[in-house]
């Protein structure tokens, strides 16, 4: 252009010279080379900064097709770079053995809300082991209540009827001495019976008075039986109450220390076991349910579908072919036609006055002769040289001759030139200039160069 500019200059002063306005001097002979430095300094180098230039390229977004399931394909409907909408089938797996897996977890849905209920049913029957085992605590602590009483009656009895036997005896005691002093006053009036000391009569009334004292003798001795066997009976109520009693004591023992708490341990592990709730739902319920909602995934998946709006490049895939979930292996390459991207990278030293909204002009060697307008929608502020990643070596250094990237620079096209910008095929290459708010007077001469590549797209298509 400096060029092009200069040579103007100089048929122009030429032209000037022939016409006799100016006289050929020194100076006008060495005014093209002043005028070339002037364009230089004062036009093409700001211009570098205040309308910056560089290679446009066209990006879209390639989806590598994996299946989420692993099977055998069974169809493949899609044709190679024929239009698809979202949704979508590019190909078919078996879905056979994962129809089978929904059938089964749903089988098993089913059986886990049966077994919800089971556990609800056993915590009811747990609560009610547990609220009877308590009723037999309270009927334990009225049976020993009762039984201390009873024990404490039979007692009683046992101690009157000893003191009964004992009055009893005391009265033999007596008698046997009366009997054993009428015995002998009997003896001794018989003596003076014989010697006619006493008389008959007195005989006979000491005789009956002896056989009276026998007799209640007697009746006293059945008394002491009598009250013996009732010694006997009353012990064995009081040895029956006491073992009516120790059972009572037993019986309670056994319900605080060992059936109140196992029927606590069981009710609270039934109850844990019926409200183990994840949400709404049991756990047992929730668990099936995820499993369900995973197998019929796995099952939706069987058909790989578009992910968006877009072709596929090539379509190599047939069935009775194989395929796996496996990330480091595709089997369709997908070409998203939903969002085309158009990127101009822009030198380091003219990247100082880019910002996101100025105006751009784009040219494409697919469509030669023709201006795109555009401004900046986004900058990158990264290059491949300011990456780090994580590995386990030490990142090199910056050295004096390493390569300067260019920064990328996204570009909207706008929408009122009568191309959409999706309709921009991938990979299409060109220039883009930028114009910045500085050096507004270089703006014009970098409209003219950028429209001259455009119309030498016609001659150097490469």
């Amino acid at each position: 252009m400096i060029v092009f500019l200069t040579l103007c200059y100089a048929a122009l002063l030429m032209l000037l010279v022939k016409s006799g306005i100016i006289k050929l001097n020194l100076f006008w002979k060495l005014s093209p080379l002043l005028w070339m430095i002037t364009l230089f300094i004062g036009l093409f180098i700001p211009m570098q900064w205040g309308a910056p230039q560089g290679s446009a390229n066209v990006y879209q977004y390639i989806v590598e097709i994996v299946p989420n399931v692993t099977g055998q394909v069974i169809e493949v409907p899609v044709d190679p770079l024929k239009p698809v909408r979202e949704g979508d089938v590019l190909f078919r797996i078996d879905s056979t053995p994962y129809q089978a897996q929904v059938d089964q977890f749903r089988a098993k849905l089913a059986d886990a809300r049966q077994s919800a209920d089971q556990l609800r049913a056993a915590a009811d029957a747990a609560a009610a082991s547990l609220s009877s085992t308590r009723q037999s605590v309270e009927l334990a602590k009225t049976d020993q209540v009762a039984a201390l009483a009873a024990l404490r009656a039979a007692k009683a009895a046992l101690k009157e009827t000893q003191g009964q036997r004992d009055r009893a005896q005391s009265i033999v005691q007596d008698l046997e001495k009366q009997v054993s002093i009428a015995q002998v006053e009997f003896d001794r009036i018989q003596t003076l019976v014989a010697t006619d000391a006493v008389s008959e009569s007195e005989k006979d009334r000491t005789e009956i008075q002896l056989a009276s004292l026998g007799s209640q003798l007697n009746t006293a001795r059945i008394d002491v039986q009598v009250a013996d066997d009732a010694i006997s009976r009353a012990q064995a109520n009081v040895d029956a109450a006491e073992a009516k009693q120790n059972f009572a004591d037993l019986r309670l023992r056994q319900l605080t220390t060992s059936d109140i708490p196992r029927a606590q341990a069981q009710a609270r592990e039934a109850e844990l076991a019926a409200t183990s709730m994840l949400g709404e739902e049991h756990a047992l319920v929730a668990a099936a349910r995820a499993q369900l909602e995973k197998a019929e995934f796995d099952l939706d998946q069987t058909a790989v579908r578009a992910p968006a709006d877009g072709f596929v490049v090539g379509v190599t895939l047939r069935p009775g072919q194989r395929v796996a979930s496996f990330p480091t292996r595709s089997w369709m390459t997908f070409v998203c036609s939903e969002q085309t991207i158009v990127g101009v990278g822009i030198p380091q030293y003219a990247m100082r006055y880019v910002k996101v909204g100025q105006p751009a002009e784009l040219t494409l060697k697919l469509y030669p002769g023709k201006i795109f307008t555009a401004e900046v929608e986004r900058v990158m502020d990264i290059t491949p040289g300011g990456q780090l990643q994580a590995s386990g070596t030490v990142a090199a250094a910056p050295m004096a001759n390493q390569p300067q990237f260019p920064f990328a620079v996204r570009l909207k096209l706008n929408a009122d030139q009568g191309i959409d910008a999706t309709s921009l095929p991938g990979g299409a290459v060109g220039s883009a200039a930028i114009y910045t708010e500085k050096t507004r007077a270089a703006h014009v001469i970098r409209r003219v160069m950028i429209r001259m590549e455009a119309w030498m797209n016609y001659v150097i298509p490469w």
